[in-house]
């Protein structure tokens, strides 16, 4: 059975979002598995942290534009996509934000999800020959444009991530997290915010839970200057921290820049981790719900609580890592994600009703 549907996706080397990885690595698995023909076409330009994708499906030759808008914030969008795309599929999905826009582009716009950050090497010749086409005429971005793609090229593959729930789920509580200075941070939630939060969980789990809790800050110096007690003491690289996820029953999930999903909620699903969380704003795909895949917090005080509850109820831990493994599969698995994308857009181009932006 051939391909479905041609693909010719936006690639954009010089985007410093990595949130454009999980793209590459959905539309790439699914030309693996013979279900899309991909090429790559490289935009003169970067507009509001957005990839376009032209798809025609191939039985009947209709076509669509499909933008897919990776930004952290829920209020901004693509003027420009917004008119040129049949379906306008946004990361940052935020229902009050939606319905501020015309009605004709409300109808274009429906929920992203989380996501995460795999790599796929098997994907490095199209890749590269689409980047031979953005570099052709642009040599002074060369080099930086061609360090962006290597950087792909070298993160774990989906697999990597994934721990299934049957394997067991060693009694420990992970929270590797980064703080930032007021320089780095625009708009809501605050630097400060942020910060207040992350050093609070870090210091209750390390005091309440001492060895069973794995975690803190990433050295950086503005960590390192004025947090030096949550500072984490081991490597933390992407490679290690992978190792380390596989050995933690618990994922801590804190609020994140503009309120986005972190990739921490992909990557703790994938390796079928318990979730404690302090809430999450933005629309998913499907309902992620308190108590099922997550329990919620306010104060790291509840936090910790939450914490030892799945510590030492195993039978109440083992439901809910089967559960979020399940909603990984189903819902973030970068392939299976990007097919529905696709299916959903031909079945509902241009008559997405007020219930499809739950």
């Amino acid at each position: 059975m051939g391909a479905a549907y041609r693909v010719s996706a936006s690639l954009l080397p010089l985007l410093e979002s990595t949130q454009v990885f999980y793209l590459y690595t959905a539309f790439l698995e699914l030309a693996q598995a013979g279900e899309i023909e991909l090429s790559w076409d490289a935009r003169s330009q970067v507009e509001d942290y957005t990839i376009v994708a032209e798809i025609e499906r191939i039985a009947d030759g209709k076509k669509l534009r499909v933008c897919f808008d990776i930004h952290d914030r829920g209020y901004l969008f693509s003027e420009a996509e917004l008119r040129a795309s049949d379906v306008y599929y946004k990361r940052s999905h935020y229902p009050p934000d939606v319905a501020k826009l015309p009605p004709e582009a409300q109808r274009k716009v429906a929920p992203f999800g989380p996501i995460f950050g795999p790599g796929n090497r098997g994907g490095m010749l199209g890749l590269l020959a689409g980047w031979m086409r953005y570099a052709a005429g642009r040599p002074k971005r060369a080099k930086d444009s061609l360090k962006h793609l290597s950087d792909y090229l070298r993160l774990p593959v989906t697999r990597d991530f994934e721990r299934p729930p049957e394997q067991s789920l060693p009694p420990r509580v992970l929270l590797q997290t980064r703080l930032w200075m007021e320089s780095e941070v625009t708009g809501a939630p605050f630097a400060p915010e942020i910060n207040e939060e992350r050093v609070g969980v870090v210091r209750a789990l390390r005091k309440g839970l001492g060895d069973r809790f794995i975690g803190g800050a990433v050295p950086t110096p503005f960590a390192q200057k004025n947090f030096p007690d949550v500072v984490c003491h081991w490597d933390t690289r992407r490679s290690a921290y992978l190792k380390t996820m596989q050995t933690c029953r618990v994922g801590i999930y804190t609020k994140g820049l503009h309120h986005a999903m972190a990739w921490k909620l992909g990557e703790y699903t994938a390796a079928s981790m318990c979730i404690v969380a302090s809430g999450f704003r933005y629309t998913f795909v499907e309902p992620f719900t308190d108590p099922r895949n997550f329990l919620s917090y306010d104060t790291a005080e509840q936090c910790l609580a939450h914490c030892v509850r799945l510590l030492e109820n195993e039978e109440e831990a083992r439901a809910m890592s089967r559960a979020n493994y399940e909603y990984y599969v189903e819902h973030i698995r970068p392939a299976k994600q990007m097919r529905l994308w696709i299916t959903q857009a031909f079945d509902n181009a241009g008559s997405l009703s007020k219930e499809d932006l739950r």
